[in-house]
């Protein structure tokens, strides 16, 4: 069978067949060309030199001529790395072109630096624009020399730019609608996409922000931000831009790692750039780590050293806390929270005193306000658990003494929230979810203590609980206070941020709501869906009510499952836990077409709801607990940070229900507020002001300075880290051979060239005089100073491979006088050596002549070695190259006898 397949296949002609042909033809290189390019590929220094001189002569060549792969005589040099050739074709005039770019992109920083001091040639050096191809180019017209090189950041070219005073283009913001930015999105939406990509690509290069930007930390915190809002604006390059902007943020983290001492450490976390004279020295307390938390820069503030000039900080009080056994921590927190009155109370007397600075150190006011909620949550329970009994029929009840004790707290933090919103902004406070559960949570404490109000006086005699209406304020009330108790248990969570192990668990906890929320948008749309079709199809059998006069999904016989909209959609939702039976879509008609559709819709609904929708679910939170697994030191750091942070401020120092008190601070200020706004007695104010702004203005601009030097050191140490990081990654690749086979090359055509020299009369003139191979003629005459050699071009194939030496006109001379006198010997005959095309290759003669030859020999290396050791003493001062002339010479004449 296979005879007979491959018989078959062997013997059968294709008729049809494609012709292939070149579609896009491009002009052909001239054989004169091909060589110069090849000379250049090959790093031949001579060969390209005589080539370009030729060219001004002749005009035989294009010098600008392009190769299949559209690479120029300079671009070639420019990949190859070979500076010696690209100074040569500069000195030329050739077309630089877009040469500049290539060598931003190779990275070669000498070709560079030639290609930024070259100077265009004009007049008739200038190129012709028909010889130009300016349709083909591998750069679009927004990459600029300072992008590309910011794009591949190399710290050295982007020096040697911005040392020539290049600039860069302003990017404008993605909802700008300037006429600028209108047209260019018109003309074409793509490129003008593309650019502001590349603009930002090229900002966010770590390199050009460590030498171009005056606060790196700042910059890199702004950029960081904007790339941010961009992916999320920009769908289209998303992955781009969170990539640039985690770049930004791995910069400044990077940048801070190369602090070396607590005073650098300070003095970048402590500065503002917006020092005014007129604030106190105080209130540019880690003003630069507030800004990072602003702008969300967790590697920064979870950074090493960050953390740990915060950690010196939080325990002010306690130094080798950390050291302690868990037992002792205990104890000292729980003696520290019963004591909280008491602290509290001497801070409203007496501020200034040793319990007043006390009860302000960040550790302890968080351990009272801490313990303060603890108690909170204590009267909550006990409220809850109706220790003072009320009677349930009275319709308008008294506040217990409970629900008195609970009262001042709630005022406590409404006022809290009240502060927090008038110091940070409104901006702020919304952007914080725990703001938002205080809230929530205050207002339904607010909406309980009106209704409660309404309730008592409204509403002052007794009745029956069983025949109040359903919208009673006390029933409202009574519902109301539950879950402004649940929200209240909750709050406690965020004090898990704290500890190391919980931490995590209620971080992860936050980003598997925003999932759940997600989720819940799909899953609505899926059971809004299902409802509608099943209350059109059971809307027509609605039945009345069932055993005992209850109707719904709620009675111990479920009935009327789909009879409304709002009972279907409970009936849906019911069913995800498994609480709704299958007999709801039966009728009482007997109408079994109509049943069966209603039980497929309904199974239907529980496969993609619990088969598709809550696997997908279970898939979305767990990826996001893996994320937060997978980062769960830097997202607990940070969120650690952030309640710190909270406690480091100004203010806010007592606990509720004491922060409701006026304290003789607070009292003096507000004096002091009316007396500035209201009777206009400012006149103390401003000369004490005018007293010490001169103070604190030369404290800012020293503290200025410093901040630059620091960030001097910083970006100096940065720069080195980044180029030895580098040069330890790189390893061998590739390139490294291909550069190490063209400095090979090169020297080989340099050795070539040493010794080619000057062509002698009988080789013709020209920097090369290339001889036709005859029998009779075979050798290459060099001619060097001072004495010429003779090589052997060719060496016949059965003569045996031995080296060859150079030997002198003078040597022959002896050697054919030698054999004159000689004639007659055989012996001597035989010993001589035969010259084979300008080679001397050893006879096989008898031993007697090699006896006579090897004397003879030896004799001559005694007085060549002697020559030798004169000359060299006689030319040491006449220089190096003298002396080796010298030395060639002599060893050749000992090689030669």
């Amino acid at each position: 069978m296979s005879r007979l397949y491959y018989r078959r296949t062997d013997n059968s002609s294709y008729r049809d067949r494609i012709a292939l042909r070149i579609v896009r033809a491009e002009s052909e290189l001239s054989v004169l060309e091909k060589n110069y390019l090849g000379a250049v590929e090959k790093g031949d220094y001579a060969s390209v030199k005589q080539a370009l001189e030729e060219a001004e002569i002749y005009f035989r060549i294009n010098i600008n001529c392009i190769d299949p792969l559209g690479r120029t005589a300079l671009l070639i040099a420019i990949e190859n790395e070979n500076l010696e050739i690209i100074e040569l074709l500069l000195s030329f005039n050739v077309y630089v072109g877009d040469a500049l770019l290539h060598a931003i992109r190779k990275e070669v920083v000498g070709a560079v630096e030639m290609l930024l001091n070259h100077k265009k040639p004009s007049g008739e050096k200038q190129v012709p624009p028909i010889l130009l191809d300016k349709q083909f180019s591998n750069f679009t017209p927004d990459i600029t020399p300072i992008i590309l090189a910011a794009h591949t950041n190399n710290y050295e070219i982007i020096k040697l730019l911005v040392q020539k005073g290049v600039s860069m283009p302003q990017p404008h913001e993605v909802r700008c609608n300037c006429m600028e930015c209108v047209s260019s999105s018109d003309v074409d939406s793509l490129r003008h996409s593309r650019s502001r990509l590349n603009i930002y690509k090229a900002l966010a290069s770590p390199s050009l922000l460590a030498l171009s930007s005056e606060d790196p930390f700042l910059t890199a915190f702004q950029l960081s931000w904007e790339l941010q809002e961009l992916s999320k604006v920009e769908n289209e390059f998303k992955s781009e831009y969170e990539e640039l902007s985690q770049q930004c943020k791995q910069f400044a983290k990077d940048l801070l790692d190369q602090t070396r001492s607590s005073r650098e450490l300070e003095l970048i976390l402590n500065y503002r750039d917006d020092i005014n004279p007129l604030l106190d020295e105080n209130t540019n307390d880690l003003a630069r780590l507030k800004l990072a938390i602003k702008y969300t820069q967790k590697e920064f503030v979870a950074q090493p050293n960050c953390q740990q000039l915060l950690a010196s900080r939080w325990y002010d009080e306690f130094p080798g806390w950390r050291r302690r056994h868990w037992a002792g921590k205990f104890l000292t927190c729980v003696f520290i929270g019963l004591l909280f009155p008491l602290l509290s109370l001497c801070y409203l007397v007496s501020p200034k005193s040793r319990y007043g600075h006390f009860i302000r150190k960040p550790f302890i006011k968080f351990i009272c306000h801490t313990t303060s909620y603890l108690t909170f949550l204590f009267l909550l329970l006990l409220a809850s658990q109706h220790i003072v009994s009320t009677d349930p029929n009275r319709q308008g009840p008294p506040p217990t003494v409970v629900e008195w004790m609970i009262l001042p707290w709630v005022l406590g933090f409404i006022w809290t929230e009240i502060k927090q919103m008038w110091d940070g902004g409104f901006q702020d406070y919304i952007h914080d979810w725990w703001n938002l559960m205080d809230f929530v949570m205050n207002s339904l404490y607010l909406a309980t203590i009106s209704l409660k109000f309404v309730a008592y006086v409204k509403y002052s005699g007794f009745r029956a609980r069983n025949e109040w209406q359903m919208w009673h304020p006390t029933l409202v009330a009574e519902a109301v206070f539950a879950i402004a108790n649940i929200f209240s248990s909750i709050r406690l969570i965020s004090l898990f941020t704290a500890n190391s192990h919980l931490g995590p668990l209620q971080i992860s906890l936050g980003r598997m709501l925003l999932d759940i929320l997600k989720f819940l948008f799909i899953y609505c749309l899926v059971l809004l869906a299902f409802a509608n079709g099943l209350n059109q199809l059971y809307f027509y059998y609605e039945t009345d009510e069932g055993l005992k006069g209850c109707k719904g999904i709620r009675c111990a016989t479920q009935n009327n499952a789909f009879s409304t909209l709002f009972e279907t959609l409970q009936s849906l939702f019911w069913s995800i836990f498994g609480l709704i039976s299958l007999y709801v879509t039966n009728v009482e008609a007997d109408h079994q077409f109509t049943e069966f559709v209603g039980a497929t819709m309904f199974g239907t609904y529980n496969v993609i709801s619990l088969v598709v929708l809550l696997n997908m679910l279970i898939a979305m939170m767990n990826n996001s607990y893996q994320h937060i697994a997978d980062h769960a030191d830097i997202e607990w750091k940070f969120a650690r940070t952030k309640l710190w942070m909270s406690y480091f401020e100004e203010g806010g120092t007592l606990p509720s229900p004491f922060n409701i008190i006026p304290s003789p601070k607070s009292i003096w200020y507000f004096i002091c507020w009316i007396r500035k706004h209201i009777f206009k007695i400012t006149r103390a104010k401003k000369t004490e002001t005018f007293g010490t702004i001169g103070r604190r203005a030369a404290l800012n601009v020293r503290t200025n300075h410093q901040y630059q030097e620091v960030l001097r050191n910083l970006v100096k140490r940065y720069v080195a880290a980044m180029i030895r990081d580098a040069k330890t990654e790189e390893g061998l690749t590739e390139e490294n051979f291909k550069e190490l086979k063209q400095d090979i090359s090169s020297f080989r055509y340099e050795v070539l060239g040493m010794m080619k020299g000057k062509v002698g009369p009988g080789g013709g003139g020209g920097a090369l005089a290339e001889s036709k191979p005859s029998e009779e003629a075979g050798a290459s005459i060099l001619v060097y100073p001072d004495h010429s050699f003779k090589y052997s071009s060719k060496i016949s194939p059965a003569t045996p491979k031995t080296n060859m030496f150079h030997v002198t006109t003078s040597m022959l001379q002896q050697r054919a006088a030698l054999s004159s006198t000689s004639s007659t010997s055989p012996s001597t005959s035989q010993g001589l050596n035969r010259l084979v095309n300008g080679s001397v290759v050893p006879s096989c003669g008898g031993e007697s002549g090699r006896e006579k030859e090897e004397q003879g020999g030896r004799e001559k290396e005694e007085q060549g070695g002697a020559r030798e050791r004169t000359c060299t003493e006689k030319e040491e001062n006449e220089g190096r190259g003298e002396e080796r002339t010298c030395t060639e010479k002599e060893e050749n004449e000992g090689r030669g006898e």
